[in-house]
């Protein structure tokens, strides 16, 4: 396959026209051309480049095999659940359901289970608007009084508890209980609150996802004691009263994450909750936390933004355009003003779906490195501000990714048909996880935006971790 490189990219040609002739990158992680604002030829070579790095993980996606065997056994087996359950249940649930095809094949809940990996469970909850929500557990291998901190995540915009599967599965390996939801109006849940028996399905569509973030926070931390009951009334029968891993829960120690608009969700919430100790927003759409709640900042916040955004074309950089500071500086410096630790990561070439894992069908655009890297620095992020380890800070200041992301990292990758030979049976055979052991952590960063961390309270900081070079 042909490579381009930001000597030899022709300016005419646009990322799109590239991708059609096969002009796709092998490698999005050597350090990229640093051309001047003047030079608008190599300016504009290395935009085209990293837009086509963009959407390096679909391209390894299309040209594996296994990717599409696995996504149609997926879609064949999955998707007529969600459409039936759709069709006998009396309560209206969203379109999305019926629209996204799962999540990425490798990572279906029951074959992670089967492989020894953790526990999964599935069941339904009651919102504190009333709407009935369908939720995950995920769990480690416990041993008899083994207890973990827990964490949640709420999916963005017509997103669902799949295209998540990567956070539950790696956060519970790594020693977390975790609960992700389908938000009122997404996925498996409920679209209409029942605030009125006269609404129409789609009168009270909810606008954000506040109130189910908060539900999943007054859920995980839920006990027979202390049971959660929002809804008494029939709309509430065959729901869970309270957390079944609650035996297995340290409640002391709450973090929350979520995506787009449940990042939006969990920077606010996460800083009016007193129970909440770290927060994880990727790609907080807002970028500010509220002036209402700016008084009650005391969560430490891990910001994750993108060099593209919505579709991966629309925004190409133009000589000039250089942003040096983080996407998320106004929320970053409200943190740091009030003494409490930040950090912002912009993966190299990464878009608003690097969170957003789907099978072939509805697959987005996203970088190689974006999702194995965040594992890395969310389960860092974990260890130190919940597990209280500091081998979490180590990982959050290294200048290489250690193997600490890549033993979680067994989803979607490259694909190697000598693997593949050798088990002719599997249908999974000849997949290659992204690894990132050894990997600079600078050549995995945004060349347009600014990656920082202000930690233990401005004595481990740093203004670019690009600029630290390998």
């Amino acid at each position: 396959m042909a490579t381009a490189s930001p000597t030899h990219a022709s300016k005419e040609l646009n990322a799109q026209q590239l991708m059609a002739i096969g002009v796709v990158p092998e490698d999005c992680y050597q350090p990229a051309a640093d051309p001047a604002p003047s030079d608008a030829s190599g300016w504009t070579a290395r935009d085209v480049q990293n837009e086509i790095c963009s959407t390096q993980r679909l391209q390894d996606e299309l040209a594996n095999p296994a990717f599409l065997r696995l996504s149609a056994m997926e879609v064949a087996g999955y998707n007529p659940n969600q459409i039936f359950g759709e069709l006998n249940d009396p309560r209206p649930r969203s379109w999305g359901s019926l629209l996204v095809a799962g999540g990425d094949p490798f990572r279906v809940p029951t074959r992670w289970e089967a492989m020894g990996r953790g526990q999964w469970q599935v069941f339904t909850f009651i919102s504190t608007t009333g709407a009935k929500l369908q939720a995950e557990l995920y769990s480690p291998n416990a041993r008899p009084g083994q207890r973990f901190p827990i964490v949640t995540f709420t999916p963005g915009l017509q997103e669902s508890k799949e295209q998540a599967w990567w956070y539950g599965q790696a956060l519970a390996e790594a020693g977390y209980v975790v609960l992700v939801i389908d938000p009122q109006g997404q996925g498996d849940s409920e679209v209409t609150s029942h605030s009125d028996a006269k609404c129409n399905p789609l009168c009270d569509f909810p606008t954000d996802d506040k109130p189910e973030t908060q539900a999943a926070i007054n859920f995980a931390l839920s006990t027979p004691s202390h049971p959660y009951r929002p809804d008494s009334t029939a709309n509430g029968k065959h729901t869970l009263p309270y957390n079944p891993l609650w035996r297995e829960v340290i409640r002391s120690e709450l973090g929350i994450a979520g995506h787009s608009l449940g990042a939006t969700a969990v920077t606010q919430v996460g800083q009016g909750d007193p129970r909440v100790k770290a927060v994880i927003s990727y790609d907080n759409l807002d970028q500010t936390v509220q002036p209402n709640l700016v008084s009650k900042i005391h969560a430490p916040t891990l910001w994750y933004g993108t060099d593209y955004t919505f579709p991966t074309f629309a925004t190409p950089r133009l000589p000039g355009t250089h942003v040096v500071a983080q996407q998320h500086q106004p929320a970053y410096d409200q943190l740091v003003k009030a003494g409490v630790d930040s950090m912002a990561i912009t993966p190299r070439a990464s878009t608003h779906y690097e969170w957003d894992q789907q099978s072939a069908v509805g697959s987005l655009p996203a970088s190689r490195y974006g999702q194995v890297t965040s594992i890395y620095y969310t389960v860092a992020w974990y260890d130190w501000f919940l597990k209280h380890e500091r081998s979490g800070l180590r990982r959050l200041t290294a200048r290489h990714f250690d193997g600490s992301a890549d033993v979680h990292s067994i989803g979607a990758g490259t694909y190697d048909w000598l693997k593949a030979l050798l088990h002719p049976t599997d249908p999974a055979a000849g997949n290659v996880p992204y690894r990132i052991k050894g990997l600079c952590v600078a050549n995995t960063m945004s060349f347009y935006y600014a990656s920082a961390y202000w930690l233990s309270h401005g004595e481990r900081q740093s203004t670019n971790l690009r600029n630290r070079g390998c």
